[in-house]
């Protein structure tokens, strides 16, 4: 699993770097594999490089976007994808505390080209009573391909750190 990992981690790594918001912005994204450990009779977790995984562990991943001008950028969106052999840890993408405010992430589940507030939802057709009726249903975290933070403000010289988990398929 570590070589189809490392395959689909600096995929996502590229695709990040295609979709950054602009050169104004040094983005700095790590993955880190979550591992429980048990200490004076509470678990607790450690985080280490992720560069062996196996299915169901849980890998963190940190982006840090830094402002790198002398001036405050507007509305600077930071996307972080879901690796493809990997899937989204519901509510493990948390909203940031910023300016006094909260910067609520938002989701895509295809592939980036829509975003939305969780939970989100679709329409599919479906057949009842012998007619195809279109029905909205609601799409599982499991099937989030991006999580994205729209930042109002990034000041001068301004760095953030944003997080979300997902499990090894």
């Amino acid at each position: 699993m570590k070589l189809n990992y490392l395959w689909a981690l600096l995929f996502a790594l590229a695709t990040f770097a295609l979709a950054q918001p602009s050169k104004d912005v040094k983005l700095e994204l790590k993955a880190f594999r979550v591992l429980s450990a048990q200490e004076a009779g509470k678990t607790t977790e450690k985080l280490e490089p992720a560069l062996d995984v196996k299915p169901g562990q849980v890998i963190e991943y940190r982006l840090e976007a830094t402002n790198t001008t002398d001036r405050n950028l507007n509305q600077v969106a930071l996307t972080i994808p879901v690796p493809k052999d990997t899937y989204y840890l519901a509510l493990s993408a948390q909203p940031l505390k910023y300016e006094g405010g909260l910067v609520i992430p938002e989701f895509s589940f295809d592939y980036g080209q829509t975003f939305g507030k969780a939970p989100l939802k679709h329409k599919v057709k479906v057949m009842e009573n012998g007619k195809e009726v279109e029905k909205e249903v609601e799409v599982k975290p499991e099937e989030y391909t991006h999580v994205r933070w729209v930042l109002p403000l990034l000041k001068a010289k301004e760095s953030v750190v944003l997080t979300l988990r997902t499990v090894v398929r």
